[in-house]
């Protein structure tokens, strides 16, 4: 399963994250758009300084100005080595992770015994030029829930606050597809109205 995830996460047009659930998740380019316009919400510096960290900044900041760089080159630049700053790190890594600011493939060619990701912004992954999808942050991300709830067929409604970290915006977004009809309940499940079509 491994070697199949590692495949995967190198393909160019799949993007391994931990948006949902803060668990490894791959997502198509077919979602990207959506993804962009929530990474440029976030990345709006008054959104930003309420969201991260000061640690968080850093490593956001380091990790765009190297371009690319390995997990342990990023603890050393930081000064992050010692064993007390394992849990932080790694956390600041996870919470960056959760909101696509940044993104993880494992190295393809690591030094002996040693296992670490190699980390890209988004921006640097995904490319500038990307084009964009002109829709709104509420507008991606219902259109990302939708997608989502698609995708599990029936999705318990109780459980969809936990799926991302923008949980608040969340609960919006789920009342605008219900109101569109674009979601619809049954019982305490949510499904999106294409499926009833079919």
């Amino acid at each position: 399963m491994a070697r199949v995830s590692r495949e995967i996460e190198r393909r160019r047009d799949i993007l391994a994250t931990r948006i949902f659930r803060r668990t490894k998740t791959f997502v198509s380019d077919e979602l990207w758009p959506e993804l962009d316009s929530m990474v440029k919400h976030h990345q709006d510096p008054a959104v930003k300084w309420k969201t991260f960290s000061d640690l968080e900044q850093k490593l956001l900041e380091t990790i765009e100005d190297e371009g690319s760089i390995r997990t342990d080159r990023l603890r050393k630049k930081l000064r992050l080595e010692a064993k007390e700053n394992n849990s932080k790190f790694h956390r600041s890594l996870s919470n960056l992770e959760s909101y696509a600011m940044i993104v993880g493939v494992e190295d393809p060619h690591p030094e002996r015994h040693l296992h670490a990701n190699v980390w890209q912004t988004w921006n640097t992954r995904v490319g500038e030029g990307m084009g964009r999808s002109g829709l709104s942050y509420n507008e991606a991300l219902a259109k990302l829930l939708e997608k989502t709830i698609e995708a599990c067929v029936l999705a318990r409604e109780d459980q969809i606050r936990k799926w991302f970290q923008w949980s608040d915006d969340t609960e919006k977004a789920e009342r605008d597809l219900l109101k569109s009809e674009r979601i619809m309940k049954a019982g305490p499940f949510l499904l999106t109205s294409r499926i009833l079509r079919s």
